[in-house]
């Protein structure tokens, strides 16, 4: 317990880390400097102020300074990450698992909740994650599934955007999910990255549908894809070993 506690001290801690990330990235601002501060009143934020999770209730959400509002965002990633560490942990232990699927976990995190609020996926995430993903697979000692999970991940999404750009004259896809795709065939593998793009494929259409439905958007108002792409690079993690029973009944053997 005294090991799972940590752990998720550990995952929590990297969150926040996470939350900086989140929001300088798109906004270009060094993740070094300056320290962490207030949105609405700019004034730096006190260490005490600044643990993960606790700071959030303690403070009640609200910045002590000016009294404006913090997002649900930053106990949410924080919690989520350490969740996510400790199911790693459970799962692998500390073994070289660990370190890599906690920054897979931790990437997608932070692409997913940029790519909602700037409909952007940083490529400096999901590029060095396509090597990281491969080094995985050599650690393996079979890296041809990562091979191949890149190159079809990557090459199906990649298809889509060509075909879907010149049959609606406009782009449908980004580069920045053809290279996301990638990074998540990379880690997962072949067949592992067929249920992670159909998963985060049937959970955007119909979340994509419900959402232009209740908000009465217009079919053409453009929806970030990258964030289902993620969902499904989790779930076929977390769910691995259903995964597998289920590919096994589709007659796709590893």
């Amino acid at each position: 317990m005294i090991y799972y506690i940590f752990v998720f001290v550990l995952g929590s801690v990297i969150g926040s880390f996470l939350n900086v990330l989140i929001f300088r990235m798109p906004r270009r601002i060094s993740i070094i400097t300056p320290q962490s501060f207030c949105p609405g009143c700019k004034r730096r934020i006190k260490w005490h102020q600044n643990i993960p999770i606790v700071s959030y209730i303690i403070l009640g959400g609200r910045c002590s300074e000016c009294r404006q509002t913090i997002s649900l965002r930053y106990p949410i990633v924080e919690a989520l990450t350490g969740l996510f560490f400790v199911f790693i942990f459970g799962r692998f232990g500390f073994g070289y698992p660990f370190f890599f699927i906690g920054f897979y976990f931790s990437a997608l995190l932070v692409i997913t909740f940029i790519d909602f609020s700037f409909q952007v996926i940083p490529d400096v995430l999901s590029i060095p994650g396509i090597f990281l993903g491969l080094l995985f697979q050599i650690f393996k000692s079979n890296f041809v599934p990562g091979i191949i999970g890149m190159a079809f991940g990557g090459g199906m999404i990649l298809l889509i955007r060509v075909i879907g750009g010149k049959i609606y004259k406009k782009e449908v896809m980004g580069l920045g999910d053809v290279y996301l795709t990638a990074m998540i065939g990379a880690f997962v593998g072949f067949p592992f990255i067929l249920p992670a793009i159909f998963i985060g494929a049937l959970v955007g259409a119909a979340l994509g549908i419900a959402y232009i439905i209740a908000t009465r958007q217009d079919r053409e108002s453009p929806i970030p894809f990258g964030p289902f792409l993620s969902l499904g690079g989790i779930a076929v993690v977390i769910f691995d070993p259903l995964i597998y029973r289920l590919l096994e009944l589709l007659g796709i053997y590893l």
